[in-house]
């Protein structure tokens, strides 16, 4: 018959490591969300973009095309624009303060056909 005790030394090796990594030091890094969320919301802020909706001329979005880091083209009726991604720099976070990015859209000047 088995002991109650006899994963004790697992046990053991397993506080051990938790206590270990519990002394680790903090990263007071900013961090983004998983890459498919963090693609949603940029994706999102474009299309409820109001300076988007205006350079488009009031136009529906077509298409929207990620043509390199933080950079999507963005084509509604004979419209296109470029918008970039960019860091908010007006929010202040004490330090140690973890969260998803925040950013707010650069939108470039549109050119129509």
């Amino acid at each position: 018959m088995r002991s109650l005790n006899s994963g004790g030394s697992a046990m053991r090796l397993g506080a051990m490591t938790i206590a270990a990594i519990s002394v680790l030091p903090i990263v007071t890094a900013e961090a983004a969300l998983p890459p498919y969320y963090q693609r949603a919301a940029e994706l999102e802020a474009i299309v409820h973009s109001g300076d988007v909706e205006a350079s488009l001329m009031e136009a529906p979005i077509d298409t929207i095309e990620r043509t390199g880091e933080d950079i999507y083209r963005v084509t509604g009726g004979s419209c296109t624009l470029e918008v970039r991604i960019v860091d908010d720099t007006s929010v202040d976070h004490p330090d140690g303060w973890v969260g998803p990015r925040e950013f707010v859209l650069e939108v470039g000047e549109a050119t129509c056909e």
